[in-house]
């Protein structure tokens, strides 16, 4: 993958993932109660199952998106190395939100086609927004695992203290 550019600092970051994480939160519990909650009858095991599997084929998705950083030149200026750092962390926040939203997304689908009120919401919406709140907010863990992947050829990318 080509290192994205996007102008974003960390503190724009975290208050990106921060929005994102209450605004999925607030659209799916309002999706909730306005689909009669858990007043339908629970749905059926496939139901689950596949609601279950969307959250995990998203989670494992997200975890590999640090895998498609593509090492910092060494020789290039250590301020264009941090500032593309936490651009290229900037592009992959982009993507894991991507894939933790679209299990959440089925879900809301799921429950306006199938006559199961808001349990589709429920059922895949709380392991969701675990997943979303751990993949996208920019912890010490998600901002090493890319600042590893871009030093990979003795380039200091500093992504780690631009977030300290």
């Amino acid at each position: 993958m080509a290192n994205s550019e996007y102008d974003a600092t960390p503190r724009e970051l975290r208050s990106f993932a921060l929005l994102q994480i209450l605004l999925t939160a607030g659209f799916l519990a309002a999706l909730f109660w306005m689909l009669g909650a858990t007043d339908a009858d629970l749905p059926g095991w496939p139901i689950w199952v596949g609601l279950l599997a969307a959250v995990a084929i998203g989670a494992f998705l997200a975890e590999r998106v640090w895998l498609s950083a593509i090492p910092l030149n060494p020789a290039d200026d250590p301020d264009d190395n941090r500032s593309t750092a936490v651009s290229v962390y900037a592009a992959q926040t982009i993507r894991k939100l991507t894939f933790c939203e679209v299990p959440m997304l089925l879900a809301v689908l799921v429950s306006f086609v199938a006559d199961a009120g808001g349990w589709p919401i429920l059922i895949a919406g709380v392991p969701g927004m675990a997943v979303l709140a751990f993949e996208v907010w920019p912890s010490l863990r998600n901002v090493s695992m890319t600042a590893t992947m871009l030093d990979a050829n003795g380039a200091k990318s500093e992504l780690i203290e631009s977030f300290v």
